[in-house]
């Protein structure tokens, strides 16, 4: 064991106020849980980290009774897949932009837009609210707005009348011109039930909410009263509330989870294209996938998109040397997952299927989104991860 090591194991008992043998202790069973070898110390010294990281911040959270009328519910599991936090906004609000330079009227007509245009006491702004044509003046514009002509301005507008009987207070008022949202798959109980749920967390603090997938967590969420497979992250709270579980679990007893409850997304590699399409009748919350393989080769240079390419591939599939057929699936890997495995290493991936097309146009290859990803067996070198570089007011202005 190297210095660097004994010298963080040292640190990590003294602040933990552990034992310094339990904690060397520890330290050698992630090593054999990960089947880590003397070289691989850089792997084992970044998961130790991730568990003291967990263990101090369990010791510090505060102690407090749940409520069985509160909204606010115990969760305790994994992440079996988990989306990077995007602005939804931002790409809706672009793509009403695009709809109303394709055909103003349309977009206008279908209250998709209001249509702003400058006075010499600021805009007059005009909107079709419920098919009738309203007109105010206003001294400012919403900051979710785009200039598409010298002295007009659009702001996009929230055109959803209703969620099926239910009435949308926000009809006919700006979308924002931010809003981040996440969302994930998590296995585990929520206020003592076991299950699949189906996680979604919007706003700021879903940007720093990234816990590793297939790693054990405890949080405070809230679950849907009425669609009860489905949780919630809360402004702060779930955020706050994580903590990395101090007991984890094998690669065999996460594998036993995701059959049992997550067993109609399993496919093997070389069925995928068949699983892609029988996708459609499904919602989208329920179109992801859980494979494995063997990865056969890693590039870590990213694309436009920020994602790096992994092939991974089914070493008891039958491959046709003479017509070069199927080699591998193509996996693209966010930013926001860490690549800490090597050529020949076994692996569980979750994602999303894309089916790509050739340059004739035919239908190509199906690739996988990569969102969750489990190392059962890391062998070959460990390739360094990259590192990529207030309440709105809804008036309707």
């Amino acid at each position: 064991m190297n210095e660097k090591i004994n010298e963080e194991i040292a640190s990590a008992a003294r602040l933990l106020e552990m034992d310094i043998n339990e904690v060397r202790a520890k330290y050698e069973s992630i090593c054999e849980d990960n089947s880590l070898t003397e070289d691989d110390w850089r792997l084992g010294l970044s998961l130790f980290r991730q568990w003291f990281s967990g263990a101090k911040a369990y010791a510090q959270a505060p102690q407090r009774e749940a409520s069985s009328n509160s909204l606010i519910k115990e969760a305790h599991g994994f992440f079996v897949s988990l989306d990077a936090a995007r602005d939804m906004a931002a790409m809706q609000n672009e793509r009403i932009k695009n709809e109303y330079m394709m055909d103003s009227d349309t977009s206008y007509s279908m209250g998709k837009v209001a249509v702003a245009t400058s006075t010499q006491a600021g805009y007059e702004v005009s909107r079709m609210y419920n098919g009738e044509e309203q007109v105010k003046e206003v001294t400012t514009l919403p900051d979710n707005n785009f200039e598409v002509d010298m002295g007009t301005w659009i702001i996009p507008l929230d055109s959803i009348a209703k969620y099926g009987e239910r009435k949308n207070p926000n009809h006919g008022k700006p979308l924002p011109a931010q809003q981040f949202r996440m969302s994930g798959v998590f296995i585990g109980s929520v206020d003592g039930d076991e299950g699949l749920y189906f996680f979604s967390y919007k706003g700021e603090a879903c940007k720093d909410f990234n816990p590793k997938t297939f790693t054990m967590v405890d949080m405070e969420v809230i679950r849907d009263q009425n669609n009860t497979n489905r949780i919630y992250g809360f402004k702060t709270g779930t955020l706050q509330s994580l903590v990395v579980s101090e007991h984890q679990k094998s690669a065999d007893e996460y594998k036993d989870l995701i059959t049992a409850y997550a067993g109609e997304n399993l496919s093997s590699l070389v069925d995928l294209d068949r699983y892609h399409s029988n996708l459609g009748s499904k919602n989208y919350a329920e179109k992801f996938v859980i494979t494995d393989g063997s990865v056969s080769s890693v590039n870590m240079t990213p694309n436009s998109y920020g994602t790096r390419r992994v092939t991974v591939t089914d070493l008891n599939a039958d491959f046709d040397y003479d017509g070069g057929s199927w080699a591998g699936t193509t996996c693209w890997f966010p930013s926001s997952i860490e690549i800490e495995f090597g050529l020949g290493s076994n692996v569980i991936v979750v994602g999303r299927t894309s089916l790509g097309k050739n340059e004739d146009g035919s239908p190509g290859d199906v690739s996988l989104n990569v969102s969750g990803v489990l190392v059962v067996e890391n062998r070959g070198v460990v390739t360094e991860p990259f590192d990529a570089g207030v309440e709105e007011d809804l008036d309707w202005f």
